[in-house]
Order: structure tokens, then C-alpha cells, then sequence
């Protein structure tokens, strides 16, 4: 089977990381008007093909779920802060509160949590396991530093971060997956993107790796995207490469009109590839 029809057979992915962007009711409601209009504006066919998910703040989710367009899913940005699932730690937030309010994805893994506020492989797999066995979706993010980067570690980092996660996941859950590929040199204001040739290597090898370490099925089913200074000027550099499956954005998807850009840019690809 070719990269194409393999990539055909996995639904395309977007996630829309808000951070904490966006403080106030008044702004939270403004954007998701924005995004109801430009999604019905965009072709049945194009929102067919992508699967996309944004990630408002806690304090946001039920807002957002309850007022976004049904076709948009609403994932968390983590899961409690802690490997105690236990619902006396004061502050915590459980699989149970994101699922009775309809969340459908969590991200895990963000560089912003692994490298200012420590979180562990060994952490942000017992998280993975927990929001698996719940029945939602994981968007795990893995990434090298630059200085990782310059001491040739790239691979190894990566491997040894979705490695640890990858010993929990269950056999039938990959299709449940979405690992983020986030070079954290290529974040932020002014940062420059990792280079499409060079997305499409790493790519290539995780997607090897998960086939060597789990199973074929396992990296046919898993989608690996990208996540890095993409917007709608430089995604079809990314969205036409065989083994990118979807995007995570970070400051576009606060832009309803950038955002649904980048959905049409993921299903114009998938077509040309069909």
C-alpha cells in the first residue's frame, strides 16, 4: 500500500491550542461566533475531511461545547496535575468532569508543561492511560530542544517520549491518537518553522518506529501531525507531505478565518492525494 493510500485511510486532524489567550467570557463568546460562521461557510465535503478539536482554558469548556458548531470537537489543554486520580486533591480536574460536559480530546505532553513546569514521561503516560480507558482521545505532543537538536539527540528524545506512552496504549486505541510533532526551537513569536523535507524525515521514522515497537496496524491508525509556526501562508508546504496527517496550531486557531483556511489547505491535500 502506498503512503497515499495509507494517509487516506486516516481522518486528517487539527487542534486548536488557546492557551490562555483568550481571558474573558466576552472574548471566548466572540470567537466561537466567528468560528460558527466561517465553518457552515465552508463546503460539507472539506468538513468532512478534517477532524478538528479546539482547546479553550478550563474554565472555558463548557462554554465553548455548549455554543461552538456540533461539527467542532472541544478538548481540554490537561488532565489533573498530578499520578493521583483522586477526587479529594483539591484543584484537580477528572476524565469523569471532562466527559459529562462532552470534551472529546485532551492534550498531553505540551512543551509548555514539560519544560516550565516539569511534567515527567513517566506523568504524562499514567495521564495518557487514564484518558484512554475513559474512551477519549489523546494529542500528545513530543519535541526536541534546540540544544537536543544541536547534540543530535532529536531522535533519540523523541523516541524515548512517545516510548514511555507508548507502553500504555492499548492495542485497539492508536486510531484514539494523535501524536503532535513540536520541535520546541520552531515555537513562537518570530521562530523560525522546522523545514518541511525535515518534518516529513521525523515523521517518516516515528511512524517506523511505531510500526517496529507496536504493530503496523497501530501506525496505520495513528495520525502524526505537525506543530510549529504554522498558519495558513505555510501549511500547504506541510499539508502536502505524505506523513503529516494534520496540524496543531497555536496563534491561527484564534483567527476563525486563518483557522478554517488551514481546514480547506488539509482537504484540498487529502484530495490530491486520493
Amino acid at each position: 500500500m502506498s503512503a497515499a493510500a495509507r494517509r487516506a485511510r486516516r481522518p486528517l486532524f487539527l487542534a486548536a491550542n488557546w492557551k490562555c489567550s483568550l481571558e474573558s467570557p466576552v472574548e471566548v463568546d466572540a470567537l466561537v461566533d466567528s468560528m460558527n460562521q466561517s465553518w457552515s461557510a465552508l463546503q460539507p465535503e472539506v468538513r468532512d475531511a478534517v477532524e478538528i478539536s479546539v482547546h479553550p482554558p478550563y474554565v472555558f469548556l463548557d462554554r465553548v461545547r455548549r455554543g461552538l458548531d456540533g461539527g467542532i470537537a472541544v478538548g481540554s489543554q490537561n488532565i489533573y496535575d498530578s499520578a493521583f486520580p483522586n477526587t479529594g486533591n483539591t484543584g484537580a480536574t477528572t476524565v469523569k468532569m471532562l466527559t459529562s460536559i462532552g470534551v472529546e480530546w485532551v492534550l498531553l505532553g505540551h512543551s509548555d508543561r514539560r519544560n516550565n513546569l516539569g511534567e515527567m514521561d513517566n506523568l504524562i503516560a499514567q495521564k495518557a492511560a487514564m484518558v484512554l480507558a475513559s474512551g477519549l482521545s489523546v494529542c500528545l505532543t513530543i519535541g526536541e530542544t534546540a540544544e537536543q537538536r544541536a547534540n543530535d539527540e532529536t531522535l533519540s528524545v523523541l523516541e524515548k517520549q512517545l516510548g514511555t506512552v507508548a507502553e500504555i496504549v492499548p492495542e485497539d486505541a492508536w486510531g484514539r491518537v494523535a501524536l503532535a510533532y513540536e520541535p520546541v526551537w520552531a515555537v513562537g513569536p518570530g521562530a523560525t518553522p522546522c523545514a518541511p523535507e525535515e518534518t516529513q524525515r521525523i515523521h517518516v521514522h516515528l511512524r517506523q518506529w511505531i510500526t517496529r515497537q507496536i504493530s503496523e496496524e497501530a501506525a496505520r491508525a495513528c495520525r502524526i501531525t505537525y506543530t510549529g509556526s504554522v498558519n495558513e501562508e505555510n501549511a500547504m508546504g506541510y499539508a502536502d507531505l505524505s506523513e503529516v496527517d494534520g496540524f496543531v496550531i497555536g496563534r491561527a486557531g484564534l483567527n476563525a478565518t486563518k483557522l478554517t483556511s488551514i481546514v480547506g489547505i488539509l482537504a484540498r491535500a487529502k484530495q490530491l492525494k486520493l
